[in-house]
């Protein structure tokens, strides 16, 4: 790794572990009337989880922490918790003390090491290691190649690390079973999406020439590089750029965004802006290099957009529902574009499609619809 990468990869967790912000939370649901069995929780710090959930909050795994919690006291088991990176968390940490671990990170890997009798389950919210850092070394390469200019990997490896699914006992995964080793045991379940309470699916506004990215953490590695640079050459076209500096992260790629790109910053799905941006859009577009899956085309979907992913990222059992980029390339991607811009389906068709979509999504990935999965995975891990 070199000495770039490293101060980039440290920088990272520092802004995910800021002092003060992370706290070891212990003894939720603790029985002090009979015994229990000890599960330790290394995902999202319990503290900053609650207060994102009070305030707008932009990520779905902030309810679904608070379902793992409820599930895990239904089972009476006495929970401590702590952030899956916070350092400070394992001078807290017992030895031989635990009887399940769930989560990843730095801090599963040390309680795990050191509490060997426990059942530990890796959470796993994002494909590998050696699948995330083949491919995202793969874009970050076309990405020189094309630019010139030097990138560091964003994603990989900050919250996983080679063979973290080997070593744990169990592997519950939000992406696709066929990357864990056979004979693992592995248990799939889906992240739950947002839907704005007061939508209304409108095709009034609606354009096949206008586009949405939601979501800019990961700019090379989400493929927004390759989209900037295609819409770029097509002012024709419109492309709807939502997320928290979407614009400085493509500056810091070296990019300008071209007039028809526009960089609305942080979104929130339970806004009338986003509704407003939904009306316009037929099309969610993620290229991205590797995600499991990703919440925010989930989230779409259940806002009658229609998802054009790549394969390997999650989503590929729904071709009922999304178009697939086959090949990353600027040239095979912009012939996609073009393709549903330009010489698309009829517009009723569209429509039909854009409810099928709704309808699939608000029936599969509600918060309750994990809840209940993630049960299930529990009690099956449990029962082995």
């Amino acid at each position: 790794m070199g000495m770039r990468e490293l101060a980039k990869k440290t920088l990272r967790r520092l802004e995910l572990q800021r002092i003060g912000e992370e706290q070891f939370v212990s003894d939720i649901n603790r029985d002090y009337t009979g015994e229990q069995k000890k599960i330790l929780l290394c995902y999202l710090d319990y503290q900053c989880t609650v207060r994102e959930l009070r305030q707008n909050f932009g990520h779905t795994n902030r309810q679904e922490m608070m379902q793992i919690i409820k599930v895990c006291i239904e089972k009476d088991w006495c929970i401590d918790i702590c952030g899956c990176n916070d350092r400070n968390a394992i001078e807290y940490i017992r030895a031989d003390y635990y009887d399940f671990i769930l989560g990843f990170g730095d801090v599963f890997r040390y309680a795990r090491e050191h509490n060997p009798k426990a059942l530990s389950i890796l959470y796993m919210t994002e494909n590998p290691y050696d699948i995330s850092y083949a491919r995202e070394t793969e874009r970050i390469a076309y990405f020189k190649e094309r630019t010139g200019r030097n990138f560091t990997l964003e994603r990989t490896g900050v919250y996983y690390q080679k063979d973290d699914e080997k070593k744990a006992d169990a592997v519950l995964c939000l992406g696709d079973e066929r990357y864990f080793p056979a004979g693992k045991r592995v248990f799939r379940i889906w992240p739950s999406a947002l839907k704005n309470p007061v939508f209304s699916l409108d095709f009034s506004q609606k354009k096949r020439t206008n586009f949405l990215i939601y979501g800019t953490d990961g700019f090379v590695h989400k493929g927004n590089d390759i989209l900037v640079e295609i819409f770029g050459r097509h002012p024709e076209w419109t492309l709807y750029l939502c997320g928290a500096r979407g614009e400085e992260k493509a500056k810091e790629a070296g990019y300008r965004l071209p007039s028809n790109v526009h960089a609305v910053g942080f979104v929130d799905t339970m806004s009338e802006q986003f509704n407003e941006i939904v009306k316009k859009c037929y099309y969610l577009l993620l290229p991205s290099c590797s995600e499991a899956p990703s919440t925010a085309v989930l989230t779409g979907m259940r806002h009658g957009m229609l998802p054009v992913v790549s394969r390997g990222i999650g989503l590929d059992g729904l071709a009922e529902y999304c178009v697939y980029f086959e090949d990353y390339h600027v040239e095979r991607v912009e012939d996609l574009l073009r393709q549903l811009a330009e010489e698309g389906t009829e517009e009723k068709i569209l429509q039909q499609r854009s409810r099928n979509v709704m309808e699939y999504a608000d029936a599969h990935y509600r918060l309750k619809d994990y809840t209940e999965s993630f049960r299930r995975a529990i009690n099956a891990f449990v029962d082995m």
